[in-house]
């Protein structure tokens, strides 16, 4: 989602990594993630896709989520890019891959 910055509060420093903004970041990656693998797995034109979908679900994440952050910095009004919101993306794409396991999903 992206928004005017005015409408998301600014935390400094420290508690920044803790920031609601940036457990939205993991809540809507790791469903991005599971979606993306169980996807990835279920598509039955390539082999490869279906047995690498859990590397082709973290490439696209952080594809998506560094292109997010660079749309953000440059085009967006009011708005900046945030490496920290990249590693948010990239843990939440993380917790979406241990959902998966842990659920023992196949597809």
């Amino acid at each position: 989602m992206i928004v005017p910055g005015k409408v998301l509060p600014k935390i400094p420093g420290f508690l920044d990594l803790f920031s609601p903004d940036k457990l939205i970041h993991v809540l809507t990656f790791g469903i991005y993630a599971v979606l993306q693998i169980r996807g990835f797995r279920m598509q039955d034109s390539s082999l490869a896709v279906r047995r690498n979908a859990i590397l082709y679900a973290m490439i696209c994440g952080f594809v998506l989520g560094a292109g997010t952050e660079l749309l953000q910095k440059y085009y967006i009004p009011m708005r900046s890019g945030s490496v920290y919101d990249l590693i948010a993306d990239m843990a939440g794409c993380g917790v979406g891959w241990l959902v998966i396991e842990k659920l023992k999903i196949k597809n």
